[in-house]
């Protein structure tokens, strides 16, 4: 349903959000938040307010979420800091450090990840892993930390 990657300078996603009933249109899917880059991809709702949360500096409460954590709609999130990348998963309270200097979410993110390893930019591991990745859509969007 998404593709996100990110380096430790910037994040890209794809553009394509598709809903249950078979239809998709654009939106954004990463956003500067604070002094850092979230990217969200799962439930609609559920993400609107994983980047609330995510404007609070991940303070209590945590979000009342809609989907249940291990659904097929349950939300993945990577942050972007300026001391690295991390992932957020709905089962655990707070995002995560990957050691890793990338990595890459969605229904696309495992070519995404082999991309970046191969040297690619999170822009282009995004528009590569669209090749593969039906669910996921151009535009690629970037931004930088």
């Amino acid at each position: 349903m998404t593709t996100i990657a990110a380096n430790l300078k910037c994040m890209a996603s794809d553009s394509r959000a598709t809903l249950s009933e078979g239809l998709s249109y654009p939106t954004d899917k990463i956003k500067k938040v604070k002094k850092m880059l979230v990217g969200v991809c799962g439930h609609g709702g559920d993400c609107s307010r994983f980047l609330d949360w995510a404007a609070r500096d991940f303070k209590e409460p945590a979000p009342k979420w809609h989907c249940k954590p291990d659904s097929d709609d349950s939300i993945v999130a990577l942050v972007l800091k300026s001391d690295g990348v991390y992932v957020f998963v709905q089962t655990d309270p707070e995002p995560e450090r990957v050691n890793a200097p990338y990595y890459a979410i969605g229904t696309g993110g495992q070519p995404a990840r082999i991309a970046m390893k191969l040297g690619k930019t999170p822009a282009e591991a995004v528009d590569l892993a669209m090749e593969v990745d039906d669910l996921s859509g151009p535009p690629v969007q970037v931004l930088e930390l």
